[in-house]
């Protein structure tokens, strides 16, 4: 079907009605009720794929937009984006039932046949999003809540409308309306809330009095939005501030920290089943045992109440005194004997100590072991040097007899006399007699030792 078109007169009746839907579009655009008639004829029988698409030409329009911007008498010779606008208007009648019914079948049709406009189209919606998200990060999201959210007083929310004469023309609502209308909740709307406030008190963002709904504003980098939200409600709380700070300070996000902190459960799982999990536990209460007085008053009781714990602390300790008087023999260089005598130590015992010590370099992981090895060395040194030595050996039992009898002195000042009338026991009487015997006969043989060289030498003389 070739045509050639001079005048009107040469049109078929499709091209005319085409013609005449073009002659509407341009006359009457300000009150389009001749062209939506027109124009839904046009599309329930399907006349725009019953005339050319152009001179010469028997090729029918492979869409409904080239068809609306193909040249007239073919075409509509408008943009699509114009038609678009027009099917917005209403029809002047569209209050009747039939002619409503025409019309929202034929808008239904022409949006079906221009597809999606580019801004509705979903995929260019999508990667706009994304590339904003991108760029802001959850600052986008703030911005919205910030723009549209007004939280009322008094804990309550309530929408807020803008006085008369405001250039505002949208009014603001509620945090519980506008999670209604995202599909979530006030409380989750309220902490985008609380971030954009706290980034506003630091100068980053406007104040809410000077944002409006549906307008942009230049926002911070997507970075920095860990550090004025928080995902979870735990961290609006005196305990989530102090979580939250403490996780800033070790350069972790808050959100990680405070996510732990409401689930002791989890971390009790993760403590037992992973050593590095623990390990930092560890390390965490150690810290926190030098300022915390009731945490340090815990652990001591558990500890006590704890028979192996209870052991382990004394074999560390043993451990710990044992490295402690290697350390400091091997720095000084002299041993003190159990009676307080000072001993210089050879070089090669001092180094067998040392190496016994520590094997692999690191004094931090001698174990038990390790310290008993090298606590031997030194001790075994110090009895062979006493028994080497007469003089030594000699000093060390005064000293041990002297200890002997300050232990036994301590324990009878001890005793009330005046309860002894009350406790007669002849068993008792008959250990205290013996004592006694004992007591002087060692008095008798300490006398004969002062004396005896006294007489010896008077003999020489």
């Amino acid at each position: 079907m070739t045509v050639r078109v001079e005048s009107n007169s040469y049109l078929t009746d499709e091209q005319h009605r085409i013609y005449t839907l073009r002659e509407a579009l341009e006359r009457n655009g300000g009150t389009p009720s001749g062209f939506l008639e027109l124009l839904a004829a046009v599309v329930e029988d399907e006349t725009w794929r019953k005339v050319p698409s152009g001179i010469n030409s028997d090729e029918p329009f492979e869409d409904f937009a080239a068809f609306v911007e193909a040249k007239p008498p073919f075409g509509l010779g408008a943009k699509v984006e114009d038609v678009r606008l027009l099917l917005q208007m209403k029809h002047p009648h569209e209050g009747v039932g039939h002619v409503r019914q025409q019309m929202e079948g034929m808008r239904a049709e022409v949006a079906k046949l221009l597809g999606p406009a580019p801004g509705d189209d979903p995929v260019t919606r999508d990667a706009h999003d994304f590339g904003a998200y991108a760029k802001s990060g959850g600052w986008l999201f703030a911005l919205k809540v910030a723009r549209c959210v007004q939280p009322g007083s008094n804990q309550g929310e309530k929408s807020v409308v803008p006085p008369r004469g405001s250039r505002d023309e949208v009014a603001k609502v509620s945090a519980s309306e506008f999670g209604r209308r995202a599909g979530s909740s006030s409380n989750r709307v309220m902490r985008f809330y609380r971030a954009w406030a706290r980034a506003a008190e630091d100068g980053l963002v406007p104040p809410f009095e000077q944002l409006q709904p549906g307008v942009d504003v230049e926002l911070p980098d997507a970075e920095i939005w860990s550090e004025y939200y928080t995902a979870r409600s735990s961290g609006d709380s005196e305990r989530g501030a102090l979580i939250t700070a403490a996780a800033t300070a070790e350069g972790i996000r808050p959100t990680k920290a405070l996510e732990v902190a409401e689930n002791p459960t989890a971390l009790r799982a993760a403590i037992l089943a992973d050593e590095s999990t623990a390990e930092a536990a560890r390390n965490a209460l150690m810290d926190r045992l030098e300022d915390d007085i009731a945490l340090q008053a815990a652990m001591a009781r558990h500890i006590t109440d704890t028979d192996t714990l209870r052991k382990a602390v004394a074999a560390e300790a043993k451990r710990a005194d044992q490295i402690e008087y290697v350390r400091a023999a091997v720095e000084e260089g002299t041993v003190k004997t159990p009676a307080g005598q000072i001993i210089e130590i050879p070089a090669d015992v001092k180094a067998e100590a040392e190496q016994r010590l520590i094997p692999s370099g690191n004094s931090a992981q001698s174990g038990p072991e390790e310290a008993a090895a090298a606590y031997e060395v030194l001790h075994q040194f110090v009895a062979q040097s006493v028994e080497k030595d007469p003089q030594l050996r000699v000093q060390e039992r005064r000293s041990k007899l002297h200890g002997r009898v300050k232990s036994a002195s301590k324990a009878f000042e001890q005793l009330s006399l005046d309860e002894l009338s009350e406790l007669y026991d002849e068993e008792l009487v008959e250990s205290l007699e013996q004592l006694q015997g004992f007591i002087a006969a060692c008095l008798q043989n300490l006398k004969q030792a002062t004396q005896g060289p006294a007489l010896r030498a008077v003999r020489g003389a």
